[in-house]
């Protein structure tokens, strides 16, 4: 059998063989016949469909655009002859120019015929060609035989080289309260958007040149950070949230962006602001007279207050009974009006005319709309007991008619006001103010000096053994200065108040000159609300010391003031030694170069070499002269997770001494967790320590070996 692929453009002889005979006689003969293969079909052009491309570009002509067929004629065979060359555009062979105007079918199949467009402002450009099989005259284009040349349509667009353009700017500041009790607000495209005729909204990208810095962008779709770029389609989708730092009180904050396309087309650098307000109480405890009918508690905004704002109140019954010794506002949320910044919400007190105990209550700011809690969001109220129709500590002028202070801040005695009081044999005595600097003046041997609370941490002052309250002869305040004076010998203790962790409690006592004969009485002010410890500065005197009692390992810690001296000493154990601010035993103490304070501890993140735990302990230990971090609230563990950069490292919690007992390795007692899905059940024995992850919650890892960390050092103050 011959196939027709053997018989193309050659001849092939066939023979046919025969006997011829009459009866009597046979002859043998061969019959030969001679075929030849002719070609008739013609090339047909069965792909023509140019080519769209950008400006300057270069794009190949592969068979899916363009291409010969015929039945009998091999691809190498199937030419395009060029009429006219592309006039804004070049033809190139295998990578080079093409010299000689053809090329075949065979190698538009290889991939090796391109078009390069030079540039220009052309929009269309096309060369035209014939074809040809080698053997016959014509070819066919959509059914009909042609000799004359087709175009093949090359259509060229201009480059995008315009930015996307911004289409409103505005600054976003409304408030949502989030799952996980922090707050955010949320970036549309009512706020930011972009635009570009040539470009889709996925492709229209905010580059963001510097982040905000207090808080962060995240994606809620994926909960990953944003740190460089986001989308416009993201924007419409409502997917990109501002993030507040708990810790942070600004009421601001933005992010400098440009906008870009896929071409690099980029606009002007641009500012996104961010704009909330806080919502708190401006004190943190009141007094107020039982007759005073009522309090206006004042409520507080700031920041950005230009769109209303809700906060909810609630009222918790210490010792007090709404009802009985009080009654508040039946409605439970307090609205801010745009522009208003301060709201009053009255409790009425309940005068019964009855001597009792004096009463206290609390009131809690919680559940606010479009605003952020500030730091102060509850107040302790005290009621006092109207005896004879006058109150202790009550402080009564003009329209005022109640008593109150911000933690910590006292109120000045009104010049002259004495009144004869015996109080455990201390001597008390009142002190007109003075329009000089704040310098007590010696009077009947008693010589106190100024105590400067600017330079001092939050103290207060309980007495130690009597269980009786230190009362002050005279408070007097002029600026940022309180001057308290006392007279008599009495024993107190310093108690830390300033940390929302409850820290080691430094102890002293204070031993004064013998009480003195009483003269007047007066009502005192009550010193067990002092939070600040004033510090005592003296002239310095030749005359030397004369301790009551010699300075042992029983009166460690304890101080006396030398009277003659002006001078404030501190037993160290072994001998009485002068004390200053910057002691040891004071919190002038700062952090070293480089490292971060925060309540009372400072902080080192360790990023030059990831480590193991072990390691990291042992580090801490050795070359930082400190501790693996402890975590002791919630918004600690916030404040550590946004100084390590929102990044994995370890902690000091482990369960290493005793397999399932968790301890930390600075030694402090265990009261707060973040495990990040509860305690984990399957530990392996004595080999747990905890690295902080994303969001800041706990993981159990080995401590000896596995993928290494940051870690955060830390040391007390």
């Amino acid at each position: 059998m011959v196939k027709q692929a053997s018989m193309l453009k050659a001849t092939l002889p066939l023979f046919a063989r025969f006997v011829v005979s009459n009866g009597l006689r046979t002859k043998h003969g061969v019959f030969e016949i001679m075929l030849e293969t002719i070609d008739q079909a013609l090339p047909v052009v069965t792909r023509n469909k140019g080519l769209r491309i950008m400006e300057s570009a270069m794009v190949l002509l592969s068979p899916d655009i363009l291409q010969l067929s015929d039945p009998d004629t091999p691809t190498e065979n199937l030419t395009f002859l060029l009429s006219q060359l592309p006039k804004y555009g070049k033809l190139y062979l295998q990578g080079m120019l093409l010299t000689h105007p053809n090329f075949t079918q065979q190698e538009v199949d290889n991939m090796n015929v391109a078009y390069r467009h030079l540039g220009g402002n052309s929009q269309i450009d096309q060369f035209t060609f014939t074809a040809t099989d080698r053997t016959n005259q014509g070819f066919i284009v959509d059914g009909r035989v042609l000799n004359e040349p087709v175009s093949f349509t090359i259509q060229v667009d201009q480059l995008d080289k315009k930015a996307p353009h911004i289409i409103h700017l505005k600054y976003p500041s409304q408030v949502e309260r989030l799952k996980n009790g922090c707050y955010g607000i949320y970036i549309t495209s009512r706020v930011l958007k972009a635009s570009d005729p040539d470009t889709e909204d996925n492709q229209i990208i905010f580059k963001i040149l510097r982040g905000p810095q207090y808080g962060h962008l995240e994606n809620t779709t994926t909960g990953e950070f944003i740190q460089e770029r986001f989308s416009q389609k993201d924007l419409n989708s409502k997917t990109i949230l501002y993030v507040i730092n708990p810790l942070s009180e600004m009421n601001s904050d933005n992010l400098e962006f440009q906008v870009t396309d896929p071409n690099g087309n980029t606009a002007a650098p641009q500012i996104l602001e961010l704009k909330w307000s806080h919502i708190q109480l401006p004190q943190t405890e009141y007094e107020v007279c039982e007759n005073v009918n009522i309090l206006p508690l004042k409520i507080i905004r700031t920041g950005h207050s230009m769109e209303s704002a809700f906060v909810g109140v609630k009222v918790n019954q210490v010792s007090a009974a709404i009802g009985k010794d009080f009654t508040v506002n039946p409605s439970k949320l307090v609205q801010f009006d745009p522009g208003m910044s301060t709201k009053m919400w009255n409790i009425a007190i309940t005068y019964d005319g009855l001597e009792e105990d004096d009463e206290v209550f609390e009131v809690i700011l919680n559940s606010p709309v479009n605003a952020v809690l500030g730091t102060k969001t509850k107040a302790r109220v005290k009621i006092l007991d109207s005896k004879g129709g006058q109150c202790r500590h009550s402080h009564s002028s003009g329209q005022n008619q109640y008593s109150s202070w911000g933690k910590g801040t006292w109120l000045p005695l009104s010049p002259g006001s004495s009144s004869p009081s015996i109080l455990g044999g201390v001597h008390l005595e009142g002190r007109p103010p003075s329009s000089s600097r704040e310098r007590l003046t010696p009077s009947r041997g008693d010589k106190l000096q100024e105590f400067d609370l600017t330079d001092i941490p939050r103290k207060r002052l309980r007495t130690i053994g009597n269980g009786k309250t230190v009362r002050p002869s005279s408070v007097y305040r002029n600026g940022t200065d309180i001057t308290f004076r006392y007279h008599g010998m009495v024993a107190v203790r310093v108690e830390d108040d300033s940390s929302i962790i409850n820290m080691e409690k430094a102890r002293a006592s204070t031993i004064n000159q013998k009480p003195q004969k009483q003269s007047r009485k007066k009502e005192p002010l009550p010193t067990d609300k002092v939070e600040q410890m004033p510090y005592l500065h003296s002239p310095s005197q030749e005359q030397p010391p004369s301790f009551p009692k010699n300075c042992t390992l029983a009166l460690k810690g304890l101080f006396h003031f030398e009277e003659s001296l002006q001078k404030l000493y501190h037993c160290n154990g072994t001998s009485w030694q002068p004390w200053s601010p910057k002691d040891k035993e004071g919190n002038g103490r700062t952090c070293p170069i480089g490292w971060s304070h925060q309540n009372r501890h400072c902080y080192s993140l360790i990023t030059e070499q990831k480590v193991t735990w072990n390691a990291a302990a042992r580090a801490c230990r050795e070359q930082h002269q400190g501790n693996l971090a402890s975590v002791f609230t919630k918004q600690h563990m916030q404040w550590l997770w946004h100084f390590s950069g929102r990044k994995s490292f370890w902690i000091g919690l482990n369960d290493q001494e005793t397999s399932g007992h968790w301890e930390w390795d600075g030694g402090e007692p265990v009261t707060f967790t973040n495990w990040r899905r509860g305690a984990p059940p399957h530990l392996k024995k004595r080999k747990n320590c905890v690295l902080v992850k994303r969001r800041g919650k706990w993981q159990a890892k080995d401590c000896r070996k596995g993928k290494a960390h940051n870690y955060v050092c830390a040391r007390k103050l």
